[in-house]
């Protein structure tokens, strides 16, 4: 199966263009394609190697479309892309001309923005190269200051879900039920995608058998109809016993809320706010006569030639925090028509 859809695959691609429905019709048959997705990525990038250079970039588009597309299903693209992209991303702009190279950064700046292969510094794949993110040349990747975009990094750092806390308890029961949900969901997809190509009504009819041409061609077919059948049983069971599982502890979660939200229903922010602008208007009326009763002060010690002691100033804002973060400043501004520009 594999040796066949790498032959196919390798016609595909020479073929491949540019245009939407080119990158889009091959990304799609890829994806459906995506358990040999090792072996394909290894033809992709043989045949990136000898296409002509107009028609490389196309290459990079595919594997976009891909990598991102495909993570919804699973994560053998991203894993099997990862491998050759930094190679096969510094061969396109060695070949190409300044426009190759600008779209190529872009590519890189998406995949980083987007995170599209987490864990890996996408955008210091050209480092080293002429014309690349880094040192034109001159300085090695690993020589770059890792401090270069200090608040990137940061923000990368601040989404990172692994810098949250641990969870317990029932939390860490009810994400470790979505997390599994997710995997039957995907294992379930799989599993009717196999059904819809495996299973046919004739191969359920012992007449088939009977009046087969192909003996040997016939058992298979029924042996893969039969072994998809049983993985669409399997993967449909195992995602009923989770939905189940995962609705019990909900419900659970939900009557909690409801508990918390029954217990603090006394609490009225109609008279919270009320006693906020009382507070707010005796405040303004105590600074008033705070700066009156300061001035008396300093009215009475030049009368008498007292150094009388001023009053410390009330600083209101004592006790709030200055939680200010750089890093939670908006990101530069990207018109409509530029987030419309499909790449």
């Amino acid at each position: 199966m594999g040796d066949d859809a790498a032959r196919a695959f390798k016609t595909k691609l020479a073929s491949l263009n540019v245009s939407v429905q080119s990158i889009e019709t091959l990304s799609h048959w890829c994806i459906f394609h995506r358990k040999s997705a090792s072996q394909l990525a290894t033809t992709w990038m043989a045949c990136l190697e000898r296409a002509p250079s107009k028609q490389k970039l196309a290459f990079l588009y595919l594997a976009s479309d891909v990598a991102q597309n495909g993570r919804k299903k699973g994560p053998e693209w991203t894993d099997a892309l990862v491998n050759v992209l930094p190679e096969a991303c510094r061969h396109v702009v060695a070949e190409g001309d300044e426009k190759t190279t600008e779209k190529v950064k872009k590519l890189l700046r998406v995949w980083g923005e987007r995170r599209v292969f987490s864990g890996s510094n996408v955008e210091s794949w050209l480092d080293g190269m002429d014309g690349g993110e880094g040192d034109a040349g001159s300085q090695p990747a690993a020589a770059v200051p890792s401090a270069a975009k200090p608040a990137s990094a940061a923000k990368k750092n601040k989404n990172d879900m692994a810098e949250l806390p641990a969870l317990s308890g029932e939390n860490a029961v009810i994400a470790k039920l979505l997390m599994k949900m997710e995997k039957a969901e995907r294992d379930l997809a799989s599993a009717n995608e196999r059904f819809d190509a495996d299973v046919r009504d004739k191969f359920l009819d012992e007449s088939t058998v009977e009046n087969a041409a192909d003996p040997s061609a016939t058992l298979r077919s029924v042996q893969k109809c039969e072994s998809a059948i049983l993985a669409k049983r399997d993967a449909t069971d195992v995602m009923s016993e989770t939905l189940t599982e995962l609705e019990n502890k909900l419900r659970a979660a939900i009557t909690r809320v409801e508990g918390i939200r029954e217990a603090q229903s006394g609490a009225d922010v109609g008279a919270l706010t009320q006693m906020m602008l009382k507070a707010l208007k005796t405040r303004k009326k105590a600074s008033k006569r705070n700066a009156e009763y300061i001035c008396e002060r300093i009215n009475g010690s030049a009368r008498t030639g007292d150094d009388a002691p001023l009053p410390e100033p009330v600083d209101f804002d004592a006790q709030d925090d200055d939680n200010y973060d750089p890093t939670d400043a908006p990101e530069e501004y990207v018109s409509s028509d530029n987030k419309r520009q499909k790449l």
